[in-house]
């Protein structure tokens, strides 16, 4: 029995190995995170509005086909091109020279939406809350948001609408495009 019960142990040990090492193998951190919340005076929602992983995995929760039940996150797998390229813009210093905060009201305060945008870059992480966030209306009020904020407004409605299929509730898109982003 005396020595049968170390190698029990060493046999309990080597098990569990293949285990810890699996555990250690972590998901890939985002590389690009925005947190959509939307408001009103009876309720408050908060959905991912687009995460970027750094191996180009990309996830967003739908906006047309709610159900609070199950919010399952719509998924889509970025190419190298892309990613590269969006890896490139946050890691710019006109990214990450940003504000921390822009928040503009264009009349009622009783509803409304909050971007929380948070960029990885190594081990530091900038992060931009957008207040009703829309570069059109600013440019035609002569407020205008700074061109890389616009931008990164841009890329996120871009890839957003390749990850989850769905038309966003403006034509962002093609805004952007006569914008030159």
């Amino acid at each position: 029995m005396k020595k049968c019960l170390p190698l029990c142990l060493l046999f309990l040990l080597a098990s569990s190995i293949p285990t810890l090492m699996a555990q250690q193998v972590s998901k890939p951190s985002p590389l690009l995170e925005v947190i959509l919340t939307t408001y009103e005076v009876s309720r408050t929602e908060t959905l991912v509005y687009l995460r970027v992983l750094h191996d180009g995995h990309a996830e967003a929760h739908s906006m047309r086909q709610v159900d609070f039940r199950n919010l399952a996150l719509k998924q889509a797998q970025m190419s190298a091109t892309e990613l590269a390229a969006l890896s490139e813009f946050l890691g710019s210093s006109t990214v990450q020279q940003l504000a921390p905060k822009y928040e503009r009201y264009w009349g009622n305060v009783d509803f409304g939406q909050t971007w929380e945008i948070t960029i990885a870059k190594g081990e530091t992480k900038k992060s931009i809350i957008l207040e009703s966030f829309q570069p059109f209306l600013a440019r035609t009020k002569k407020k205008p948001y700074p061109a890389e904020l616009e931008k990164l407004g841009c890329l996120i409605w871009e890839q957003r609408t390749k990850v989850t299929g769905e038309p966003l509730e403006r034509n962002y898109v093609a805004g952007c495009q006569r914008l030159g982003y």
